[in-house]
């Protein structure tokens, strides 16, 4: 099966969504605006990335950017991009609720970078109701080479899929469930500045880019407005419940379980409170994670406290 691009105002994108939980669409971006784009990201990585917190961006094992998040909060131009009413109407238009954007994250794609392997949006991203959609726009023409898409037709009406968890891996859906779907993947190659709108149910990945130019692409998560969604707080502690868990090499851990009571250590710690000052700017004293930051609860407490102490310097 080939995709099927549609014109942004086309009626169809909702029926699309509807029953395959993916509508392909074209000329979302203007060539002038595709260049603009990049200029705007270029310039981003370069000056605004180094400034803020770490947990804002992700490298692969060459250090090279593969992603960066919430980019909206951060850069005018391209959070009035997103908001456009040609792309907001379009989504309101396939969609029976009030939809805003909830973030816009980008994927540099790098030369030679790896594949994203399979996964959920809906896994990682809860939203309650399920009310989130993802518009995936690449600013480089998407080719095989390059790191083509592929979407599971169908997905959406199944339900979360069992996902495998692994320490310093993203989840991702259970390699036995793909085998399954095969005959639902549909292999989306795409012009610069057209894209996909998809749901949170999705199953979907991308290819890795075997090519010598980076793919950049950006996804824009949009979710109705009467969700509920996690607090910054319960994000930063999930971030940090991963933390300890994988530097104390458990296979769960609770949000109020003792660190130093579950097998943690002075040596342990420290690594710990570097990972968390790499990721979200704010240096933890050792006596400090001791005496009041023993749980991932009360230490995510701590790190929003002293991130907004810094915003506040910083005015």
């Amino acid at each position: 099966m080939e995709a099927k691009f549609l014109a942004p105002d086309d009626p169809a994108i909702g029926e699309a969504l509807r029953t395959d939980g993916v509508a392909y669409i074209r000329d979302l971006l203007d060539p002038q605006q595709i260049v603009r784009t990049r200029e705007v990201l270029a310039d981003y990585e370069h000056t605004v990335l180094p400034k803020i917190r770490r947990s804002a961006r992700e490298s692969d094992a060459l250090g090279r950017l593969v992603m960066y998040r919430d980019v909206e909060r951060y850069d005018p131009w391209l959070n009035n991009l997103i908001q456009q009413p040609n792309l907001m109407g379009m989504v309101a238009r396939a969609v029976d609720w009030d939809p805003i954007i909830y973030y816009l994250d980008v994927f540099p794609k790098p030369a030679g970078g790896s594949a994203i392997d399979a996964h959920q949006e809906l896994y990682t991203v809860p939203v309650d109701p399920p009310q989130l959609l993802h518009l995936w726009i690449p600013l480089e023409d998407v080719t095989p080479e390059n790191g083509s898409i592929s979407f599971y037709h169908g997905t959406h009406k199944l339900g979360l899929a069992p996902h495998l968890e692994r320490p310093g891996v993203a989840p991702t859906v259970d390699p036995r469930v793909l085998d399954r779907l095969e005959a639902m993947r549909v292999e989306v190659n795409c012009p610069a500045g057209w894209g996909a709108l998809f749901g949170g149910f999705m199953v979907h990945w991308s290819g890795a880019n075997t090519s010598d130019r980076d793919r950049p692409a950006m996804t824009v998560g949009i979710r109705g407005r009467g969700t509920k969604i996690k607090t910054e707080l319960e994000n930063i502690t999930s971030l940090i419940v991963r933390v300890y868990r994988e530097e104390t090499d458990r296979t769960t851990y609770g949000w109020s379980e003792d660190f130093f009571e579950s097998g943690g250590n002075e040596e342990i710690a420290r690594r710990v409170l570097a990972r968390i000052h790499d990721d979200h700017g704010v240096t933890v004293p050792l006596d400090e994670f001791q005496e009041r930051c023993r749980t991932p609860e009360t230490m995510a407490a701590r790190v929003v406290e002293m991130q907004g102490e810094l915003a506040l310097e910083s005015r």
